[in-house]
């Protein structure tokens, strides 16, 4: 059976704009690709999850159904051999933080410019600050870093997309050790405080690159080596995710991570363009391929902050006139 699964971060609007944007993207979208695949399933639920959870609803999902650990997703990602020895590893990413009124707020990581020269020498100075902490730091690419600590492997953390926008203390790191994260937080800071890059940014008018978010613990143990396979999925994940055609002839698990972006920053005229896209290159396409039975089954996932909504559809399924295709469901 060719299932293919495609999840959708933010592909469901906030409650308080859903109306005018379900209405604006109706008006862009006359072949109706994604109103037909929400209206015409055999499958339907909703989910909802706390305000406050440590990873958006896609996040758990992909956690649940396709990759256990974001560590070992991100490690695979950059064709990275498993070491021989174990221990408590984390993703840490150079992020930018912004003071909102008292406290402050993690901003998007997508859009901090931060090109690989600049990177590395955040890296460098960082380097021997976790040496002498007694925690191991690899580079991985310009926005991810891994970081061994195993005394920290009670550590509680969030994905920096569930702490995005958000006041920083309520997301942070939780456990017995967090202090000594807090610690080498603060000296690295300091340490990116003096450093030249800092001033050369700001000449450009670059954000500040003045803090690190750690996230995805997972242990060696639980680490499965990079397949060939994985560093497929893993290259056609996120928005640079291939074409249509390539996922009707190998059906797999998806991510079209083009709407965060413009999600995360509340800025929904583009999120209208980027869905326009979607709608043209992605889901017209995938209704062809269901009605011309290239697909025997299709399965959207698309979530907010807080709810994922799953649908199934088979070619069956688009026989059903009597659903006029609709995009009420993303409201």
């Amino acid at each position: 059976m060719s299932h293919a699964q495609i999840i959708i971060p933010f592909g469901l609007p906030p409650a308080e704009h859903a109306r005018d944007l379900v209405q604006t993207l109706t008006s862009r979208c006359p072949q109706r690709g994604l109103a037909t695949l929400l209206s015409r399933h055999f499958n339907k639920s909703r989910q909802h999850i706390d305000d406050f959870s440590p990873a958006l609803p896609h996040e758990l999902w992909l956690r649940q159904h396709h990759r256990p650990s974001e560590f070992n997703y991100q490690w695979s990602r950059l064709n990275y051999p498993k070491q021989a020895e174990q221990g408590c590893w984390f993703i840490v990413n150079p992020v930018h933080l912004h003071i909102a009124q008292n406290h402050l707020v993690l901003s998007d990581h997508r859009q901090l410019a931060l090109p690989e020269s600049e990177s590395r020498q955040l890296f460098d100075a960082a380097l021997p600050l976790c040496q002498e902490a007694g925690v191991q730091l690899i580079y991985g690419d310009a926005h991810t870093w891994f970081l061994r600590a195993d005394e920290w492997a009670d550590f509680i953390t969030s994905t920096p997309d569930a702490a995005c926008g958000h006041n920083i203390e309520i997301w942070s790191v939780k456990g017995r050790k967090e202090l000594a994260w807090r610690k080498l937080q603060n000296e690295i800071q300091m340490q990116w405080y003096i450093h030249p890059l800092k001033e050369q940014r700001e000449a450009r008018g670059d954000k500040a690159v003045n803090g690190l978010w750690i996230w995805g613990n997972s242990t060696m143990s639980s680490y499965t080596p990079a397949t060939h396979e994985n560093r497929k999925q893993a290259a056609s994940s996120g928005s640079t995710a291939g074409t249509a055609g390539e996922l009707i002839n190998k059906p797999g698990i998806l991510v079209l991570d083009q709407l965060s972006t413009a999600a995360l920053a509340g800025d929904w005229a583009n999120w209208l363009n980027m869905m326009t896209e979607l709608e043209n290159n992605w889901f017209v396409p995938l209704r062809s391929a269901l009605k011309n039975r290239k697909l025997s089954l299709l399965s959207l996932h698309l979530s907010n902050s807080n709810t994922l909504l799953s649908t199934t559809i088979r070619p069956v399924s688009l026989c059903q006139f009597w659903r006029s295709p609709t995009l009420s469901h993303l409201a």
